[in-house]
């Protein structure tokens, strides 16, 4: 009994020793790690890692310029469509109602008609003498009183004239605006005192 009780530990004691024989962190290694090929460099994952990691920078640098020169074309194509600067047109004169010489256009319609008026009455007193009237527009109203409606039609185009000659771009017009209505009051008064000297001569 006693003899195969010490067999059975004699037989079990080397099995107990052998466990720590046995190196695992060699073992582990050796199965997560595949065998190299016998040509292929130690450093060539490393290289082939930093090789990927060149191409994904490179593809980002690459996208990343392909959005800036898609932006920069489209700044350019945007620059390139020209606006006209309308500061440097020139740019047209406005004048506003409250800068029209209204009071000196009124002033000189009024010294017109009544002109106008003078030279109806100078000419129906010659003809009252025996005289003529040498205007062929006149002549037919000039034996009756409708010759001072007759006579205002010319002064009204004249006033009409100068109110648009007020408004006009022109600057030279625009400033000579009293020329026709200064011009026509003249000659009525002309003429009103040559027909009051034939009334008086007769």
């Amino acid at each position: 009994m006693l003899f195969a009780i010490a067999a059975l530990f004699l037989q079990f004691a080397p099995a107990i020793h052998a466990l720590p024989d046995v190196d695992l962190g060699s073992v582990a290694p050796a199965v997560k790690s595949a065998p190299a090929p016998a040509d292929a460099k130690p450093d060539q994952p490393k290289a082939s890692t930093t090789a990927s990691a060149k191409i994904n920078s490179a593809g980002a640098a690459s996208g990343t310029l392909t959005a800036v020169s898609l932006e920069t074309a489209v700044e350019n194509s945007l620059s390139a469509i020209r606006v006209p600067d309308y500061s440097s047109a020139k740019p047209e004169e406005v004048i506003s109602a409250e800068g029209y010489p209204r009071r000196n256009w009124l002033l000189l319609s009024i010294a017109q008609h009544s002109a106008a008026t003078f030279d109806a009455y100078s000419t129906r007193q010659a003809i009252a003498t025996g005289a003529t009237e040498a205007d062929p527009f006149i002549r037919p109203f000039a034996h009756s009183s409708a010759i001072y409606a007759a006579i205002q039609v010319g002064p009204a185009i004249l006033d009409y004239a100068a109110h648009r000659m007020q408004r006009s771009q022109n600057s030279f017009v625009r400033r000579s605006w009293w020329v026709p209505q200064s011009a026509s009051t003249g000659m009525f008064l002309l003429s009103g005192v040559h027909n009051m000297s034939v009334a008086n001569r007769h």
